[in-house]
């Protein structure tokens, strides 16, 4: 749908200023589309890129102009794609246009990253303002990394790690994908003893989803994964993790103390949230708009003064409890349940104290005071336990 920005504004009704907000910025080029990917992406050339470029700064200043006082931008987060296919250059031009557009007290900026980027680019991220990186490297199996489609080795993930540390970045994340076909226990080893060498301040940990969508559903199903190897699986890398001196945040999420990624805490704790690029998502009070998945119409619409949008919804104060629990309860540190029941004082809350009350007598749930929470032992049936509670 095509909409004016003056729309947008019109729907926000918020009394407050100067909410604590991310930005998110979705960059969709890639050197090649990897299997297993359901993002928004694929090999640009470069006159696409030069159109997101002049796209996504109009886009700032569009956006700016009816959020103008009611955020204020924390946190940054480069994804894609390949962000940091990006130049240097063009990064402080991205955050310059932020800081001009919008109040920011910026505390982390984050680029996505793959084990191609050089020393040389990387130290020009350092420059720009980039503060903490985010390194896919996926796994430290040669044998794996073949299997799923990427173009670097494991001595590549090594260097290029080495290479972050000599520019000077002092928090890092490191993406594993975990729960594959054919994944044994010298891939979990060899994935243990990368992580205890490289150090990462922080190690995401995924299972892959929404199969169905991706080329990759082919090999999953010729050498599926049972669920009790699943479990296994996440379990052992949840004691390894914490032997190694991580502690598991999020459901996917460990970090060395005071690592906790700040921008992805703005999801899970419902707080706003504003996207920019072809498919990115934003959150804003009780308000949900989403940019079309597709860069030429996406651009030609932010060019002429509009935007071009796949969703734009006004949330129901019991969806927009849904979502706050659904993306609070991924969190090991859960939510405050007293809290949440004083900001939505309108609503009946008998229903969800009962689901409570029996989940936690089947410990799929823990009440202690007003801090609910799923345990941690808990987390691989989450979505079940979700569904239960909230449907």
């Amino acid at each position: 749908m095509i909409l004016s920005p003056g729309q947008l504004k019109a729907k926000l009704k918020i009394k407050e200023k100067n909410l604590k907000a991310g930005a998110y910025f979705h960059y969709p080029f890639c050197l090649k589309k990897c299997p297993y990917c359901h993002f928004y992406s694929y090999p640009g050339q470069e006159e696409d890129h030069l159109l997101w470029l002049a796209a996504i700064q109009r886009e700032i200043n569009l956006v700016a102009e009816q959020l103008s006082g009611l955020v204020e931008i924390e946190t940054v987060y480069f994804g894609g794609g390949t962000p940091s296919s990006l130049r240097p250059e063009e990064i402080e031009v991205l955050l310059s246009s932020l800081s001009k557009n919008f109040n920011c007290d910026l505390k982390e900026i984050t680029l996505e990253f793959n084990p191609e980027t050089s020393s040389q680019k990387l130290l020009g991220f350092k420059q720009a303002g980039v503060n903490r990186l985010s390194l896919g490297a996926q796994s430290f199996s040669d044998w794996m990394l073949k299997s799923l489609g990427r173009l670097h080795s494991v001595d590549d993930i090594f260097e290029t790690i080495n290479q972050a540390r000599k520019a000077g970045f002092t928090n890092l994340n490191l993406d594993l994908m975990i729960g594959l076909p054919g994944e044994d226990t010298p891939v979990f080893e060899g994935n243990m003893k990368g992580i205890e060498i490289t150090r990462p301040e922080q190690v995401a940990v995924y299972m892959l989803e929404e199969l169905d969508e991706v080329p990759f559903k082919k090999a999953w199903e010729e050498n599926p994964v049972s669920e009790e190897e699943l479990a296994e699986t996440y379990e052992n890398y949840q004691t390894a993790l914490g032997r190694l001196g991580y502690e598991q945040y999020e459901i996917s999420n460990y970090s060395r103390q005071g690592y906790a990624c700040r921008h992805n805490l703005k999801y899970w704790e419902y707080k706003p949230v504003i996207g920019f690029g072809p498919s990115a998502a934003s959150h804003l009070a009780f308000l949900r708009w989403q940019n079309i998945p597709d860069l030429k119409p996406w651009s030609k619409a932010i060019l002429e003064g509009q935007m071009n949008l796949s969703e734009y919804l006004v949330l129901s104060q019991e969806t927009a409890l849904k979502e706050k629990l659904m993306s609070g309860l991924r969190l090991a540190a859960g939510v405050d349940w007293g809290l949440i029941k004083e900001e939505y004082a309108g609503l009946d809350f008998s229903s969800y104290e009962e689901k409570i009350t029996e989940l936690a007598a089947n410990g799929c749930l823990e009440l202690a005071g007003s801090r609910l929470r799923i345990p941690s032992s808990q987390f691989l049936v989450a979505n079940s336990i979700l569904s239960e509670l909230l449907f």
